[in-house]
């Protein structure tokens, strides 16, 4: 009897020891997995709307009678752009380099008439100046190679 309360009784304890090794690899395992996440700074970048204030170092001025505004959305996941340039919907893709680096490819738009097209031109010819970004405070400014401001946006979030 007392052999058979022994063999349970160091069964119980291996079996303990062993569920606590468990427990601490997954401990570290997430630990890991967090860790780049926090680390990224390009995180404040994606999935919020970036209204574009300035092209070229000139403050836009839209067709008030128009509603559509023109901005960029970054979608982190599938590295697509979508926005408005100020009358027409796009679609585009972008690709992170190193540090801010940034290269943005314009895809389609739609082709309405609107008020606003003479922005919407200035903007979608923009994107192929952009070799950077940089976010300060709730401004987003995308420079050239030379590291000027080609357009600066804001967003509220």
């Amino acid at each position: 009897m007392k052999k058979s309360i022994l063999i349970i009784a160091l069964a119980f304890a291996a079996f303990a020891c062993n569920k606590k090794e468990e427990s601490k690899a997954e401990e570290s395992v997430t630990t890991e997995e967090v860790q780049p996440a926090a680390a990224t700074t390009a995180i404040d970048l994606f999935d919020k709307e970036w209204k574009l204030q300035e092209l070229n170092g000139k403050a836009i001025v839209l067709d008030t009678t128009f509603k559509k505004e023109p901005l960029i959305i970054f979608n982190k996941e599938t590295g697509k752009m979508t926005g408005n340039g100020g009358c027409n919907n796009f679609s585009g893709s972008y690709k992170l380099k190193d540090a801010n680096n940034i290269e943005l490819s314009e895809g389609g738009a739609t082709m309405m008439a609107c008020p606003n097209l003479g922005i919407e031109s200035e903007f979608f010819k923009a994107f192929k100046q952009v070799k950077s970004y940089r976010i300060e405070n709730n401004s987003l400014m995308l420079d050239n190679e030379k590291k000027e401001v080609v357009a600066k946006l804001v967003t509220g979030k």
